[in-house]
């Protein structure tokens, strides 16, 4: 007669496995939590750092820079020079536009008024990062 396997063992083990994987989601979970804080704390330590150094150089400017800047204030800028977002406002808004699911660059430069030059850019640096990952067609946030 042929040995017939131990159906309790057989489920034990597969309860095993499954804890582990459990466990081992939820320490991913943790690291992604804990570097998306890092990643914060980054940014702003970099933000005043770069805001310091601007008013550092302000604040030293001689009055002859100061007067000749005065003199060019008034002269117009190119129409196609476009203002800058602040800092974390344009990933921010594509992070947005990714919670109704996957979508391509050009897709989230309509959607988010974004040009789709430096809506690639910012996907291709999330993508690589982890921050985002590659979808069949376009980008998604990572499951």
């Amino acid at each position: 007669m042929p040995d017939i396997p131990d159906v309790g063992a057989i489920a034990k083990q597969i309860k095993a496995r499954i804890k582990q994987i459990e466990d081992q989601l939820g320490q991913r979970e943790r690291l992604t939590d804990e570097l998306g804080r890092l990643r914060e704390a980054l940014r702003r330590l970099e933000g005043e750092a770069r805001s310091r150094v601007s008013d550092a150089r302000r604040r030293r400017a001689p009055a002859t820079d100061r007067a000749a800047g005065a003199a060019t204030a008034g002269a117009a800028k190119p129409a196609s020079t476009r203002a800058r977002a602040p800092r974390g406002q344009n990933k921010a808004r594509v992070l947005e536009a990714l919670k109704d699911g996957p979508m391509t660059a050009s897709e989230i430069a309509k959607v988010t008024g974004i040009a789709t030059g430096t809506v690639s850019t910012l996907l291709t640096r999330m993508a690589r990062s982890g921050e985002l990952a590659k979808a069949d067609r376009g980008y998604t946030l990572p499951q």
